[in-house]
């Protein structure tokens, strides 16, 4: 199974020179733990609540002051949107990170990301799917 099949196609964005208060602000309006950073049409980051709780308040700083730009993860590790659910599992584990911008594999388009619990809901979902022809005499 590909990823664009488990993939959010909408995806919360930000330019990196918006200030941690209107991030903040963006992702409670969308109700998401992530915001994927763009310049123009090109992913340049991602900024997620622990940026900014580790980042910015944690350290003291203004959010009405600070920039996305400064606490923000980059570069940011992103998946074409041919790959394998399990392949972008493996590399979200080796790298530690739970969410993974999805790029178009022709136009190199952010299209979607997939978080972790997407691919375990899918594991889970496959896992029933075999399991459940299997049945005890």
């Amino acid at each position: 199974m590909k990823i664009n099949k488990i993939m959010t196609s909408k995806v919360g964005t930000i330019n990196s020179t918006a200030t941690i208060t209107s991030c903040a602000a963006r992702m409670r309006e969308l109700n998401v733990g992530s915001l994927v950073v763009m310049n123009g049409l090109n992913v340049e980051g991602i900024v997620t609540t622990w940026d900014i709780t580790s980042k910015c308040l944690g350290s003291g700083k203004n959010p009405s002051d600070s920039i996305v730009h400064e606490v923000m993860t980059s570069p940011v590790h992103t998946a074409k949107s041919d790959t394998d659910v399990m392949e972008a599992a493996r590399v979200m584990a080796d790298r530690r990170i739970s969410r993974l911008p999805v790029i178009e594999t022709e136009s190199e388009e952010l299209v979607g990301i997939v978080t972790f619990a997407d691919i375990s809901q899918a594991v889970d979902q496959f896992t029933k799917d075999v399991l459940g022809g299997w049945k005890n005499d």
